[in-house]
């Protein structure tokens, strides 16, 4: 390095020089305030040969991302000069601790449990470390110990270009000899502890020759001679991981920690003799090609619930390494016996096993796959392996953990004042554990109050699996992250989470830039001046996501700065490092639970994986949105906002003909007067298109020449950015080419639904626009190919069973899920192996709800004919909110029929809090209920469910009528009349049972706790007059049932006598 230190090294400024070592030099460096840590190598790197291996060696190491490893985020060369980039901590090298004098065993595990679990992590992903000595284990300011300075050649290969004189005390015989494998890391990390605990090495030479002489010649120091308070038990852990034969040492180096921990907890070490057989590593390699000895792994099939190491997934089974793990007293007793009568060869060692504890089990971590990446995931195109449906040792192992867990005695009542052990979520935990374990899917309905998520995640975590939970909606993907989650790393395990939401809830530091320089909002915005600071506060803590901003931003600066898919440059943007879409997918790389909602997750399944991290299984919370959310995100619509939107990109009106933009933007005016022309709106807000629309299909043909014009006008010489923005920008053009083409043609009746429908305050005056729609009418197959035939999936919601005829038990008349698996694409008939149970009721009904069945009312009438319906229920609803005090949900089924009761009821309730939806937002309507008492909200869908109104705030849920679908829903009329024409039971099988699930939703925001009482009342008399009523009222809760208003007045008096 020359005399004068530099002020820049690639775009990165100096700070600081920290530090020099034997080849390399470190600075402190800062990009967009960002504190960076560079290493210089400074010796120049002049062959090919090197600077391939470094740069491979970088990308290696950039792959590593696990918290307790120091990020690299960089690699390049300065001339001839080779440097990384890595993220700056504030700490102090392990090094400056070794004083000479021995360290409490205790403190010593602060240190080995992270390096460890850092070196597992990096081993399953085929790393190495290289050269493991104090010096390259960071203690940061909170006592952490962090794991870096990787060797930046791959160990074995060619000559380190970075080796330091003092990692050479620390190196395992094999390392010595230019054969390092991943049990040479182990021995490091065990030469370190030993140095904690006795305040010294165990051989003193600082040379190769001298210190592999030692370790052939001289016997091991025994630790207690240097600290005689470490145990014989805890001596012979160290002894073990010090054995100067790799295949000796422990099967990894997890294993090494673990039996140090058990021994500090206690835990009573089981001796298990184990053959001194040659590892892999020394078989397959020879001394004419060394290889790194990763191979030695235990590998993803040999996961078991009760250890505790990281495993890639994909890989194929290891026998020799399933003979050389740890072995438990509950797993293969048999093996167990087999292995520790074998006679031994002269030279054997022990390996000290534990008896396990229930708290012990697997944790897999996903193998790196960048976010960038266009490969598809190996394995996804066949459904997985289907394991039988037998009790294995491992299923029945990981169902009493999880029996322990939550049950009385467990983690829980143990941790937890009052806490009670719920049957229902017991039973429903170990079904999640045997569908875990079998790989079979499994439906389980569990009503409010089980417990779902704990029920679900306990069992997940114990098995060391991956899952991605995904839930109906944002609100409840962050009650899941912030609430529930925390609670089960606390007292169950430590694991590591990611929530992940879609690119648009991020924001784009690139589209910022751009609007701080342009000073758009900078000078008269005070959120956005807010905003800046933030994002450059490195303390902040900040991740991006809007909603963790803790203030709002308007509309119209957010719009301008979220991360938008199509205008994203990814890899080639200025800002990739500080991406946070990126640092999102990276933080879900490395999670064992990755949070979604099923909007992403139907994306992620369209894309064959490409936008999550592969999972061992899917959990689907409120999984009777499935058909419904598959539904919308796979309907084609084309609206006026597109059109201008891809007419106002820059790139387009400097590189398209400018007569063919005025003719779309001509063709588009020509098609919406169109649709004005033949959509008969009136009250429904949609009709269904019929017939091809010409000039749909001329907007079509313009937009496609278009994009023609664009990819012919492409600039040779344009920026890597600009190129990649460009080529997004002609893909979206023939994209939205092709849907208007879908969209128009009308060509597809057996497959989609053609509709218009008017969009409220969409217009450019705050009225209507139209949009134009084409809607899947069967998804099944979709699912079962795309989600359910790829991994294993778990579905799980208070509603999911319903009334209708049971292919698989056509005897049985009561609820089932046969109306639920045919709409996803689990039909009975192909898939035998599903797991099934509808759970018990949590609340006692029959003593805290009353069901009310009016037969006065008048039967529901439509069109002009229906006032005299309509007064009628909205009286009985005067007097039920009369007798409750107020503190009512009242749902109705239409906008119409909520606006006329309220109008003929509110004069006449003076004394009650009012709340109406449409009036304010749906989580204002909410707070509001909650804080002013005896409050009154009339609803509509979005209030069916979803909403926890929790205690005597809310005592009374009325329902106008049976919640059958609209019979004019394009989608619902399609649907149905499908089923007529192939002669099917279309009411029994598909619009009843629909509607029963919906009812059971709307009915289950009464009871939210074991103390709730209330009353639910249906004012729909066709539960008496027709024949389904029965088939209905055997599927709601067994609540006490009346047809009289008196028996109303009187439970509600029984509040207050």
């Amino acid at each position: 390095m020359a005399e004068v230190e530099p002020q820049q090294i690639g775009p990165y400024a100096i700070t600081a020089l920290l530090r020099k070592s034997s080849t390399s030099t470190f600075y402190r460096g800062k990009q967009r305030k960002k504190d960076l840590l560079i290493q210089w190598l400074d010796a120049p790197l002049t062959s090919s040969e090197a600077r391939d291996a470094f740069l491979m060696r970088a990308k290696q190491l950039n792959k590593l991302k696990d918290r307790k490893i120091i990020n690299t985020l960089d690699a390049n060369f300065a001339g001839e000069h080779a440097y990384l980039v890595m993220e700056y901590v504030q700490g102090q090298p392990l090094q400056e601790l070794l004083t000479g004098a021995p360290h409490p065993a205790q403190e010593v595990r602060r240190y080995l449990s992270p390096i460890a679990e850092a070196l597992q992590y990096a081993h399953v992903h085929h790393t190495l470390h290289g050269k493991l000595h104090p010096g390259s284990i960071l203690v940061d300011e909170r006592n952490n110990a962090l794991l870096t300075d990787f060797t930046l050649t791959e160990p074995g290969t060619l000559p380190s270009l970075d080796e330091e004189a003092r990692a050479v005390p620390y190196m395992a015989p094999e390392h010595l000899d230019g054969q390092p494998t991943a049990a040479s890391d182990q021995y490091s990390l065990a030469v370190i502890v030993y140095e904690l605990l006795c305040g010294r090495r165990p051989y003193d030479a600082t040379q190769r020759t001298q210190l592999r002489q030692q370790q052939e010649q001289l016997a091991l120091p025994e630790l207690h001679a240097f600290n005689a308070e470490l145990s014989p038990e805890l001596e012979q852990v160290i002894r073990q991981a010090l054995s100067f034969k790799p295949e000796e040492r422990f099967p990894h180096v997890q294993a090494f920690a673990d039996n140090y921990l058990h021994v500090l907890m206690g835990i009573p070490l089981k001796p298990v003799k184990v053959a001194s057989t040659r590892s892999r590593s020394a078989t397959r390699q020879s001394p004419e090609k060394p290889t790194n000895g990763l191979a030695a792994l235990p590998s993803e099939k040999l996961s078991k619930p009760e250890e505790s190491v990281k495993r890639p997934r994909g890989t194929l089974p290891d026998k020799e390494a399933l003979r050389l793990s740890v072995l438990s007293p509950e797993k293969d007793q048999e093996e167990a016996e087999r292995v520790a009568a074998k006679p031994l060869p002269r030279k054997s060692t022990l390996t000290l096993v534990p008896e396990r504890s229930a708290r012990e089990d697997s944790q897999v971590l996903t193998a790196e796959s960048g976010p960038g990446s266009q490969a598809s995931r190996n394995g996804q195109e066949t459904p997985p392996a289907k394991a039988q449906p037998s009790a294995s040792p491992s299923s029945a192992r990981l169902q009493a953990m999880v029996v322990a867990d939550l049950g009385q005695g467990g983690i829980l009542s143990r941790s937890l004042p009052g806490y009670e052990e719920r049957s229902a979520q017991i039973e429903m935990a170990t079904l999640v554990a045997r569908s875990l374990t079998q790989n079979v899917p499994a439906i389980t309905e569990a009503s409010t109050g089980t417990g779902k998520s704990l029920a679900y995640l306990v069992p997940v975590v114990r098995s060391g699996k991956v899952a991605i939970v995904s839930t109906a909606n944002k609100a409840l993907q962050e009650q899941l992250f912030y609430k529930d989650i925390p609670f089960v790393q606390r007292y169950i395990k430590p694991f590591e989470a990611a929530l992940v939401k879609g690119v648009n809830n991020y924001i784009c530091i690139d589209r910022l830039e751009d609007e701080r320089v342009g000073m758009q909002f900078y000078a008269k915005n005070v959120e956005f001046q807010r905003l800046l600071r933030t994002v450059a506060d490195p303390d902040s803590g900040f991740n991006g996501d809007f909603e963790t901003l803790g203030f709002q931003l308007p509309k119209d600066v957010r719009g301008r700065i979220a991360t938008d898919s199509d205008q994203c440059a990814w890899s080639k943007c200025n800002f990739f490092s500080q991406c946070y879409v990126r640092l999102m997918r990276e933080q879900a790389q490395m999670a064992q639970v990755i949070v979604v909602n099923h909007t992403l997750l139907l994306l992620d399944a369209a894309l064959d994986g490409f936008l999550l991290p592969e999972r061992d299984v899917v959990i689907l919370d409120e999984a009777h949105h499935l058909e419904e959310e598959a539904t919308r995100s796979f309907t084609i619509t084309i609206s006026p906002t597109q059109i201008q939107t891809l007419l106002a990109q820059r790139m387009l009106k400097d590189h398209s003909t400018p007569s063919l933009q005025d003719e779309v933007q001509r063709i588009a005016q020509n098609t919406w007067l169109r649709l004005e022309q033949i959509a008969d709106l009136s009250y429904k807000g949609r009709t269904n298109l019929e017939e091809p629309l010409e000039e749909g299909l001329r907007l079509s043909s313009a937009i496609a020449d278009l994009a023609d014009s664009l990819r012919k006008q492409r600039p040779k010489d344009l920026p890597e950015k600009e190129g990649q923005l460009y080529d997004k920008l002609l893909k979206r053009t023939q994209n939205l080419s092709e849907n208007l083409r879908v969209v128009f043609s009308v060509s597809q009746t057996n497959k989609f639904v053609y509709f218009v429908d008017r969009i409220e305050g969409a217009g450019a005056r705050g009225g209507f626009t139209l949009q134009a729609s084409a809607a899947p009418l069967d998804v099944t197959n979709w699912l079962k190919e795309r989600l359910f035939n790829k991994c294993n999936v778990i579905c799980t919601s208070a509603t999911l069973a319903t009334i209708g005829p049971d292919p698989a038990n056509p005897t049985e008349k009561g609820p089932n899920f046969a109306y639920f698996r045919s709409r996803i694409g689990l039909d009975p008939a192909e898939r035998n192996d599903v797991i099934e149970r509808i759970l018990p009721l949590t609340f006692d009904y029959e003593k805290n709800a009353l069901l009310y069945l009016p037969r006065h009312l008048p039967a529901p009438t439509y069109g002009s004919g229906s006032e005299g319906y309509m007064k009628a229920i909205a009286r009985e609803m005067y007097s039920l909110v009369k007798a409750s005090r107020g503190r009512a949900f009242l749902l109705f089924s239409s906008r119409r029929m909520l606006e006329y009761a309220y109008a003929l009821m509110a004069p006449h309730l003076s004394d009650f809090p009012l709340l109406k939806q449409g009036e304010m937002t749906r989580l204002e309507l909410t707070r509001r209920f909650r804080e002013e008492k005896g409050s009154i909200l009339f609803g509509l869908k979005s209030f069916w469910e979803g909403v926890d109104i929790a205690g005597e705030a809310l005592s009374l849920v009325v329902i106008d009528k049976l919640p059958f679908d609209p019979p004019d829903d394009p989608v619902h009329e399609a649907r149905v009349a499908l089923m007529k024409a192939a002669g099917e039971n279309w009411f029994g099988t598909y619009v009843l049972p629909q509607a029963v699930l919906r009812l059971k939703q709307g009915l289950g925001r009464l009871l939210r706790t074991r103390e709730d009482r209330g009353v639910m009342a249906i004012l729909d008399t066709r539960l008496h007059t027709k024949g389904y009523g029965k088939l209905v009222l055997n599927a709601l809760p067994p609540a006490q049932r009346t047809t009289s208003l008196k028996d109303v007045e009187a439970f509600f008096a029984e509040d207050h006598p």
